[in-house]
Formats: structure tokens, C-alpha cells, sequence
């Protein structure tokens, strides 16, 4: 495996946590349907299992049940 360039670490990616959140990263805002945001920052977690008491941010309730979502995936924008 070879070390990720310094161009590729300053892109914003996702990734995908089998059974957790989405994890966001890299100049992140969140905004609701009205344009007021809700966090910004270099990492977000949002919540995938619909159980989160502060969403869309995860709170790690999916740890209470199964998600079963399958493998993580590493989804970079570009």
C-alpha cells in the first residue's frame, strides 16, 4: 500500500463504516433544508442506523442493534 499523495489527504472523502456512520471528512458543512448549519469542521459522523437521538449526527445508538450493512467502502470526491 502506498502512502496517499498530500493533494489526495486535503480531499474531501467518505467513508463508509460497516454497521455505523458515515463518516465525513475534509472541510465539511452541514446544512438543513433551510441553509442553517448544523456543524462544520474536518470530521462529521452522521448517523446510517436512524436511531440517533441528535440527527443526522450519529450517536453511536447503532451499537445498540444490527445494521448489517455490508463492507466499508472508502468513497472519495473528485
Amino acid at each position: 500500500m502506498t502512502a496517499p499523495s498530500e493533494n489526495e489527504e486535503d480531499q474531501p472523502s467518505v467513508t463508509v463504516y460497516p454497521d455505523g456512520p458515515l463518516i465525513l471528512r475534509g472541510g465539511i458543512v452541514v446544512k438543513d433544508v433551510n441553509g442553517v448549519v448544523l456543524s462544520s469542521g474536518q470530521v462529521v459522523a452522521l448517523c446510517r442506523c436512524g436511531r440517533s437521538a441528535t440527527k443526522p449526527f450519529c450517536d453511536s445508538s447503532h451499537k445498540r442493534g444490527v445494521l448489517d450493512s455490508g463492507q466499508a467502502q472508502n468513497l472519495s470526491s473528485k
